[in-house]
Parts: structure tokens; sequence; C-alpha cells
């Protein structure tokens, strides 16, 4: 820790920068404000001691200067005509302790000590946020991710409710999540109560609690869902599924803020904000009367919508190297490469289970492989076979693919050649010499081309 004492007399300073330099921390001294700001300006300082009385400046308009700027810098005040008033009053503005002269040295040792611990708790705190924001970061520089990343950041420091849709596997309790972190409750806990996973006759106890005694095997009172969430963040995942009855409690929970356990007289209240997700179209689900359309207007204040994969095809690659990294990294494996022709054939499927589909395929072929580089024998059979249907497909089909995935031009001839030759091989039932002879080609430069577009993998 790095320390600066800012008191005008010279054996002040020096006697607690010699407590402290015993005590194995760096410290600094200042005789006046002017140079003091002039230091932390220039330099990093964790702890600052600083003199109520001073000739260039008002200690405690000097605080609330310091705290303006630096506001992660701990303060301890000192004076040698202090008076409760003051004290109060500086602790008003962020000092964390007051001191009076004559100086005990103990208590200083004993207030570094204290703050020691509180910057290394809050340093640690840091770190574990740092983290879950790595966890928790949208991969991907596609369209629909740039537009989802800014609405994320626009919309998380407020207290507006949200309203998460998208298909299954697209990541919709990672954006909940990351909301929730950006948010000014991230310090406070993330509630999930999943509506599809909890029985309906549970989850009325779940969300709201229970005393004991409200039915058979409440031996003991039970703190809800939604009271555990208070100050903090409740995200309701697939809202879409949750009981008609328990929907219109819940609905009143929203409109008043208040609830009762179950069994119980007692009203709560808690303070939270919702967050909700579902893979169904909930406007049909009220037409179905399914959902109630005055909860849906309820949490649909701000619509979220997350696009599914094969709506950003551009984000594959980054997403899968990314689950390659990560996988190596959680199963304790040096980190494995993806050769070229297997990513083609990523950017071909169309992924219905989504990223989270993506992410179990790439730690299965990771796991199970033994080579250092992912290839077309890697990959699932289902996948393959895909891509041999798309394949069978007509040329004229496949060419209105390629023109529309805006490749350049060299990339757009090299696919046409690869489908054309695939083509005429299945055709010819894998004949070279006719394959050959149909494509106009000598059989060394067919052989070639095989080779190079790794065509053999689609042999039946």
């Amino acid at each position: 820790m790095k320390i600066l004492i800012i008191d005008d007399e010279i054996n002040i300073c020096t006697t607690i920068q010699s407590i402290l330099t015993d005590e194995g921390y760096e410290a600094e001294y200042t005789l006046n404000f002017k140079d003091g700001l002039k230091k932390l300006k220039s330099e990093l300082f964790d702890i600052i001691f600083l003199d109520i009385w001073l000739p260039d400046h008002d200690g405690t308009e000097g605080l609330q200067e310091i705290k303006k700027y630096f506001p992660e810098t701990e303060i301890i005040m000192i004076s040698g005509h202090g008076n409760i008033e003051n004290a109060v009053e500086t602790i008003k503005y962020g000092a964390y302790d007051y001191l009076e002269k004559p100086l005990s040295l103990d208590r200083i040792i004993l207030i570094i000590n204290h703050l020691e611990d509180k910057l290394k708790l809050k340093s640690d705190l840091r770190e574990y946020k740092f983290n879950l924001l790595k966890k928790y970061e949208l991969i991907g520089t596609s369209e629909p991710i740039k537009q989802l990343k800014l609405k994320i950041e626009k919309i998380a420091p407020t207290n507006a409710w949200v309203l998460i849709t998208g298909e299954n596997g697209t990541g919709k309790e990672h954006v909940a999540r990351l909301i929730h972190l950006l948010s000014k409750k991230a310090n406070n806990k993330f509630v999930e109560i999943n509506c599809s996973a909890i029985p309906s006759e549970l989850m009325e106890s779940e969300m709201f609690g229970y005393e004991k005694g409200a039915f058979t095997g409440a031996v003991g009172r039970k703190i809800g869902k939604l009271e555990s969430g208070n100050n903090g963040t409740i995200f309701l995942d697939e809202i879409g599924d949750m009981d008609l009855n328990l929907q219109a409690k819940l609905l009143r929970v929203l409109e008043t803020g208040e609830f009762s356990r179950v069994g119980g007289n007692e009203v709560i209240r808690s303070d939270f904000r919702i967050i909700s997700a579902t893979n169904k179209n909930l406007e049909k689900e009220i037409e179905r009367n399914n959902f109630r359309e005055d909860l849906y207007y309820r949490i649909n204040v701000i619509p979220i919508f997350v696009s599914p994969l094969r709506k950003r095809k551009d984000d594959i690659p980054l997403l899968t190297n990314y689950f390659i990294k990560e996988s190596c990294q959680t199963n304790g494996l040096h980190i494995k490469k993806i050769d070229k022709n297997l990513m083609e054939i990523f950017m071909e499927y169309t992924w219905p289970g989504n990223v989270r589909q993506l992410k179990n395929i790439i730690e299965r072929m990771v796991v199970l492989t033994e080579n250092d580089t992912l290839t077309v024998k890697d990959a699932p059979e289902f996948i393959m076979k895909n891509f041999a249907s798309n394949n069978k497909e007509d040329v004229e089909k496949e060419m209105e693919t390629i023109i529309y995935r805006n490749d350049n031009l060299k990339k757009a001839k090299e696919r046409f050649e690869k489908y054309y030759i695939l083509k005429a091989l299945q055709n010819k039932k894998w004949n070279v010499s006719q394959s050959a002879k149909y494509l106009g080609i000598e059989r060394t430069y067919l052989h070639k081309k095989i080779k190079d577009y790794s065509l053999d993998q689609f042999r039946d």
C-alpha cells in the first residue's frame, strides 16, 4: 500500500512516515494541500492522512475535492483543534476516520491494518466482478451482437424491467446476468426462478416462501426468492410456462411490491428489478389464453431479442475459437486448433440449438480427439450428413447461396468450384475417370482438387 501524509507540521509528517515505514508500507508527505494534490495527480495513493487545518486550504473542503477526483482513496483526517462537529462533518463527506493530536501511534497502526483488510476485500470484489463480466461477455462482431451490446449498455444502469426473447440456446440468461452485472444492483443478489423447471404446485412457495406449518412438510419458515432478491435482480426464466393462477399472483406483487409468505399474514415488501425471458411468442400465447395480457405489458417495458446463431454466422469463428480455448482450459488440455474445412462446415450448418449447441459440440470434440487440430473427422455424424445433404442440392441453389453470402469473387469461385466438383462426383458415383471427363479436366487435376477441398469425406 502507498500512503500520503498532508500536514503543515513536519514532525507530524516524519513521525507518521516512520511508523508506516517500519510496518512495511511506502509513505510520502507534503507540507501543504497544493503539493499534496499535485502528488495525487501524478501518483496513485491508497490512503491519505489529511490535516483539517492547512495554511493554503481548508481540510474539509480538501477532503471533498480529493473524494471528487479520487473516490476510491481512503482518507483519515487529523487535527489539533478537533471537536465532535468537525469529526461528524468529515465522516459525512467520506473520511474513513478522524484522529486528534497528539496522535496515538497504536491507533494509527490499527486503522491502517483495518484499511488494508478493507482495500484487499475491495480488490478481491473488483477482480471477482471483472471475472464475471469476462465470463458473460458477448462474443461476436456481427451487426445483431453489436446492436445487442449497445442496448444492454444503455438499459443496464437503469431500473427498467426487461423482457428477453429468443430461441433456446441463444443465451438469454447470459444477457440477463450481464445486465445485472452492469446495473446499480450489481453488488446485490441475482436470483433466478426457472418457471418451467419447478412444478406449478411448488412454485408459489418457492417464490413467496412459507411459514412453519403452512402445509405438510413445512417444518420451519422458508424465505422465498422474491424476498431474498430484495435490492437485487429477479430473473424469471421461461416465464411463458408459468401457471395462469400464479401469473395473477405475480402480477399483484409487481403492482404493489407487497406479498405474504404461504400460510402467513405478515406483509413483506421487496424492492427488486424484474428481468424475464422466454422462447415463446407471448402475444400468441395471450391469444390462446395461456398468458395474461396485463402481465405481459407489465414485464415488457424494455424488449430485447437475442438473434439465433444462423442469423449471425459471422460470429461462428470467434465463438468456436473461444469455446475451444475455454474447453481446453477447463479440461486441462493443450489449446487445440480447428482446420479451415471444419470451420467451413460449421459456417454452413444451421445450428438449431444455437450457441449452446455449438459450445457442447466443441467440448465433445475437444475431449474426444487425440490430435492438436480439430478436423472434419472429429465432427458429429449428424453435422456431416447435413452438410453432405446440402451439397446434393441443385447447383443453381448453391449458386444462389454463394451470391447471398457476400463473399469476394475469389472466395465465391472457390465455393462454386468445390460444390460443382462434388456434384459431378456424386452424379458419377465417385468414378474419378468419368467425373474428370464430365468436367473436362485431367484425372490428376481432379485428384488434386478432391484433396484440396477434402471431398473424400462426402463419399457414401
